[in-house]
């Protein structure tokens, strides 16, 4: 077998988080670069993400909370708005996740930059994982908490490539261990198959350890399991997360994060090892700066 190396190199760091001339309005930023070297072909540099989000929050005269966001990035703006009812939180808008995202976040890694969900992918297709965020577009959500229970569902709208995408997705807690889990239904048109991609994951923490498992089911070929163990060690935090992703081509990933928390700002290093049968040997460094 090949094996391929990734070292990633992370920054977090906090710029905006002034609060503006109303009580209730908060504008934030964030700025997210990498470093990347190709296993000798030389040092490169990127941006990412580069967002302002502005946020607002009030009470209507019936005693509902109504809050409103937006966020501004190089190639989008979106705009949310939540109307808490007292019998949980109706959202609406552009910038709605199917709900699914939300919930799908890998307690197994411990990386400041690449824990979203499924380290294989998450845009489908080709035995990769699918959240259903992307073909749910606009997106009106209803979430609430009931007997330990949070849970979140949202309905997309219908497109072209797809039919209203329907998602759900529940957190709680179980014997101290925090489980989640949850289900899209993506039901596309013409010759493209339907799935129902799905994901569980666990997190537990004991005598300083913190241990998490995640199972990413892309319902088209494609299964991703990981587990990992993390911890402080020097006033750093450290962790090692083992993926197996089975697909057609299985593909094997180890990776290990530390990064280290200075106030208003967080800096980290990935290293990855990806082993397949099919994979070319190659090094990557990257990093990222979020503020």
């Amino acid at each position: 077998m090949n094996r391929s190396k990734l070292i990633g190199a992370t920054a977090l760091a906090s710029v905006m988080a002034a609060g503006a001339a109303h009580a209730e309005m908060s504008i934030s930023g964030l700025f997210v670069g990498k470093l990347v070297d190709n296993d000798g072909g030389g040092l490169s540099q990127g941006v990412s993400t580069n967002s302002i989000y502005v946020s607002y929050s009030d009470s209507m005269d019936n005693g509902m909370g109504v809050s409103a966001s937006m966020s501004v990035t190089g190639t989008s703006i979106t705009t949310d708005i939540n109307f808490d009812t007292g019998m949980g939180t109706i959202g609406l808008g552009t910038g709605q996740d199917s709900a699914v995202d939300g919930f799908d976040g890998s307690p197994a890694c411990f990386s400041l930059n690449l824990c979203g969900s499924a380290w294989s992918g998450k845009n489908g297709g080709a035995g990769l994982y699918n959240d259903g965020d992307t073909a749910s577009g606009n997106s009106i959500a209803y979430s609430n908490s009931m007997g330990g229970v949070s849970f979140k569902v949202t309905r997309g709208m219908e497109s072209t490539d797809n039919e209203a995408v329907m998602s759900y997705a529940a957190s709680t807690s179980i014997m101290g261990a925090t489980v989640k889990a949850g289900v899209s239904q993506i039901d596309n048109k013409g010759a493209t198959a339907d799935v129902d991609p799905s994901f569980l994951t666990v997190g537990y923490s004991l005598a300083g350890l913190s241990l998490g498992y995640a199972m990413y089911d892309g319902d088209n070929g494609g299964e991703e399991t990981q587990m990992g163990v993390g911890t402080s060690l020097m006033g750093m935090d450290v962790g090692v997360t083992f993926m197996e992703h089975d697909a057609t081509a299985d593909t094997d990933y180890t990776l290990m994060s530390i990064s280290k928390g200075m106030g208003a700002a967080s800096f980290g290093i990935d290293y990855t090892e990806t082993d397949a049968a099919d994979a070319m040997l190659t090094m990557l460094t990257h990093g990222k700066l979020r503020m």
